[in-house]
């Protein structure tokens, strides 16, 4: 085993998050305040997306947008096969059922067609999981007159065809746990052009009201807050966009480039599709990633069909999310991955395929 760990994701936070979290502290900007709507107004104007809510990570803004959406106990949301889990659990949290719908052969997104196929008179909403990225085929969604949430906590930043994936939708949910590009830490934020959509999030997120302090409380409501401490380390993050967007794309062109034996997931970069972490797919996957983990090398599998998820007492054949959640796996990726790793990455995978 190597001494010298890659890690399958890295990024970095430095000296502008921590002057960014120290001037919330002297300004006694901790919880919930004016630089969480200032964070807002960033991501309101950087998506081009009329209302921005800003929460505690992204499972809560899945949640408040099944809510916000009339998601209620009872009915059924469609989920793709293959996803995070939290995707799943969002709706279970709501009361409602997941019904899992299988991805598409090429790519492990939602397929429009098995959609309609799944559809039942229980059916209120559909989420679209944007993974890694890629654009789920909104439009295709869309034409069932169901309410479309985008599950694009993985596509911050990301583009479609027809514009920022997250926005295309009723709601959008994003994340900014630590292996995003634009982290927190923890949080997140749900979108919306809908301007009761969105007023209904924030409440959701207070205890059921826009204004504690008001102390009445007569709606539905959690804890779900971001802190301003928080959305500092969010708004000091805005300046390097631009550098980390650049890097993680060009850490997926060098894997195609450095290991032309690879089938790499198909990302759409000309598109404006931007690929979190670059995922391979192989049938010797399990081998692969032990012969890499004996240099160091950390490669995270797939994520499981969510069919073999009890809790969710699926039922039905998925050919295609087994399939990718067999085979697929994701290198060392992240806006700051040193050149020397990636090419230590490069030999072995060359080696290996």
């Amino acid at each position: 085993m190597s001494e010298h760990l890659i890690p399958w994701w890295r990024i970095d936070l430095g000296d502008s998050e921590a002057e960014s979290v120290r001037q919330a502290i002297n300004a006694r900007c901790i919880n919930q305040g004016k630089l969480c709507r200032e964070f807002e107004e960033r991501v309101e104007a950087r998506l081009n997306v009329g209302h921005a809510v800003t929460c505690a990570n992204g499972s809560a803004a899945l949640f408040l947008a099944l809510l916000s959406c009339g998601v209620e106990p009872g009915d059924e949301v469609i989920v793709p096969a293959v996803t995070y889990i939290a995707t799943a659990h969002a709706v279970k949290l709501a009361g409602a059922r997941v019904r899992l719908v299988d991805v598409q052969e090429d790519r492990p997104l939602l397929d429009p067609v098995a959609v309609g196929r799944a559809i039942t008179p229980l059916t209120r909403a559909i989420i679209a999981v944007h993974l890694n990225g890629c654009a789920c085929d909104i439009n295709g969604l869309r034409r069932y007159g169901l309410p479309v949430i985008e599950d694009a906590a993985q596509a911050f930043c990301s583009r479609g065809p027809d514009g920022w994936l997250g926005t295309l939708g009723d709601a959008g949910a994003y994340s900014m746990s630590i292996a995003k590009i634009m982290t927190t830490g923890e949080g997140g934020f749900m979108v919306s052009n809908n301007r009761n959509t969105a007023g209904a999030a924030r409440c959701l997120r207070n205890q059921g009201v826009e204004v504690i302090a008001d102390n009445v409380f007569d709606r539905f409501g959690f804890n779900f807050r971001l802190t301003d401490i928080q959305a500092a380390i969010g708004l000091a993050q805005f300046a390097q966009l631009p550098r980390k967007i650049e890097a993680v794309r060009n850490v997926y062109r060098f894997y195609r480039e450095a290991v032309p034996g690879l089938h790499i997931l198909p990302v759409d970069l000309d598109g404006g599709e931007l690929p979190l972490w670059t995922q391979g797919v192989s049938s010797n996957r399990d081998f692969l990633i032990s012969r890499l983990g004996e240099q160091g090398i950390q490669v995270r599998p797939f994520n499981p069909c969510l069919a073999d998820s009890p809790q969710l007492e699926a039922t039905g054949d998925f050919p295609n999310a087994r399939r990718f959640a067999e085979q697929v796996f994701t290198l060392p990726s992240g806006p700051d991955q040193s050149g020397e790793d990636l090419e230590k990455v490069a030999r072995a995978l060359r080696e290996v395929v």
